[in-house]
């Protein structure tokens, strides 16, 4: 927690401490003439830097409740206004802060205006820390913050009056239901013999007056917390139940204060400021009796704070995530270093199988291609296996016919296939036209199978009788559309010229090619 300075301000003169780590420190005092000021500007000039927050403790104080109709924004803040200039014209240090609402059906605002009437009391102290250029951050009427002690003193009581012994007299500050209401200063005689009758005194003054205020009524019960810093009011607390009715008191000691502070041992009895001092050190109070334009630079300076302290915080942040990708990024490298390692063991354990296996009929190469022909033919619509079952019917009857090779196409054009002589040849001696294409580029199936006549004994009118019956077996098939003998055992066509010997005969058991074209039906 960054240094405070902290000013405890009278009309006699001021102490301050600057407080560490949110921590009292030393407290200096300072008297209110030319020297107090000086050795006060030489103090603060050693704390430069450190924002400076003053504690009023003076009797030119005022606190007023007012109820104002409930409104919003500019309009509620103009309205303030007005109502802060016509209480307190004379004095540039007041505030107003909203406490509730009434209960009533118009819900008005209930406002606390408060004011330090005599400007003079902190003029002096400001304009030293102006001339130093020390950021203020507030200027603090010490009920409002005596007010964040109550909760720990007198926790559950209605109707509070607390009573103080300070340098500058006797604080009498009350208190509703823990709400501030009201306070007093007196500047009575603080002598061991005449405390006890002054505070009484001040008790019942106090009485008298909340009751004129309306605030409370004299019938009420009130509960009187001595803060006994100094250990001196225990006689104060016995003469209070001798003498007054109606009225309980507690007695709050200085270590018990100390310890609801967190405080070390400290000597209440010379410096009772140190109390209030380290309640303003721990929370800046959200009543601040200071303008805007004394606050400029503390504010200027809380900004800077701010702003260094996200770029702090994104820089850590960044570091983090910096940190976690760095540690993500060495995970994955092991991970990718683990799985080279894995594959290059499967690899080896591959290559030592494989090794051991038999050779393989032919390439890996030329058995890819072949699945993937496979393939492809598995994955088209048309395959041979209807011209392959026609021709496997035809062929049956005569085993003596054998197929030497088949070739099958799927396209609008029908195949061809010329004859030994390379003119065109059908049964019957008569050309045969040449292969026209599917009407329309409608595609069909067509082949052309070559054979030849096995334990052939020359009797080629027997073998062309044989390769014509293949061809009309093939033309009854219901699935053919055509069929065309393309080479014969023997051509026979006219308008051949008969030549050769008969030595050129086949001999006995030779064999005889011979070429059909089929067209299968239907269209793709």
């Amino acid at each position: 927690m960054a240094a405070k300075l902290l000013v405890y301000v009278t009309t006699s003169g001021a102490a301050a401490s600057l407080a560490r780590g949110g921590k009292v420190e030393v407290l200096e005092r300072f008297a209110n003439d030319e020297a107090g000021l000086a050795a006060f500007r030489e103090y603060a000039a050693a704390s430069a830097g450190a924002p400076a927050f003053i504690l009023v403790d003076a009797t030119e104080e005022d606190y007023r409740f007012e109820t104002l109709p409930h409104a919003s924004g500019a309009d509620r803040e103009q309205m303030v206004e007005r109502k802060l200039r016509q209480y307190y014209r004379s004095s540039p240090y007041s505030m107003a802060q909203l406490v509730g609402r009434d209960d009533t059906k118009r819900r008005d605002d209930r406002f606390l205006f408060c004011a330090l009437t005599n400007p003079d009391v902190v003029t002096p102290w400001l304009d030293i820390l102006a001339a130093l250029k020390q950021p203020v951050g507030g200027i603090h009427l010490l009920p409002l913050v005596l007010r964040r002690l109550v909760p720990d003193i007198a926790p559950k009581v209605t109707n509070l009056i607390t009573v103080g012994v300070l340098p500058s007299g006797i604080r009498l500050a009350f208190f509703r239901d823990g709400a501030f209401r009201l306070s007093r200063l007196s500047r009575a005689d603080l002598s061991p013999e005449t405390l006890p009758k002054a505070i009484i005194e001040e008790i019942s003054n106090t009485r008298l007056y909340l009751h004129a205020l309306r605030a409370a009524t004299l019938d009420e019960p009130v509960t009187v917390v001595l803060l006994d810093l100094a250990g001196q009011l225990g006689p104060v607390r016995q003469q209070i139940a001798a003498d007054v009715p109606g009225i309980s008191s507690e007695l709050v000691g200085g270590e018990v204060i100390a310890s609801k502070l967190k405080l070390a041992t400290v000597d209440f009895a010379t410096n009772p400021e140190i109390a209030y001092l380290q309640l303003l050190a721990d929370r800046m109070p959200s009543a601040n009796l200071a303008k805007p334009d004394i606050t400029l630079d503390y504010r200027r300076l809380r900004t800077k704070q701010r702003l260094y302290a996200a770029s702090i915080a994104a820089a850590v942040i960044g570091l983090c995530w910096s940190g976690f990708n760095l540690s993500q990024q060495f995970m994955l490298d092991g991970e990718r270093e683990d799985v080279v390692r894995q594959t290059a063991r499967v690899n080896a354990e591959y290559e030592a199988a494989t090794r051991q296996f038999p050779s393989a009929p032919t390439s890996a190469e030329n058995l890819r291609r072949t699945t993937e022909i496979a393939e492809k033919l598995r994955a088209t619509d048309k395959t041979p296996l209807p011209f392959l079952v026609s021709l496997s019917r035809a062929l049956g009857p005569d085993p003596d016919l054998m197929t030497v090779e088949v070739l099958w196409q799927h396209s609008p054009n029908e195949i061809a296939g010329p004859d030994r002589s390379g003119q065109p040849a059908t049964a019957g001696n008569t050309p045969p036209p040449a292969p026209a294409p599917g009407a329309g580029g409608i595609r069909k199936q067509s082949g052309l199978l070559s054979g030849e006549i096995r334990n052939f004994r020359g009797d080629y009118r027997n073998a062309i009788s044989r390769v014509n019956a293949l061809a009309d077996r093939l033309r009854n098939d219901p699935a053919v559309e055509e069929v065309r003998v393309v080479q014969l055992p023997l051509n026979v066509s006219p308008g051949l010229a008969l030549s050769g010997r008969t030595s050129d005969t086949p001999a006995q058991g030779g064999s005889t090619e011979f070429k059909l074209i089929v067209v299968m039906k239907g269209a793709a």
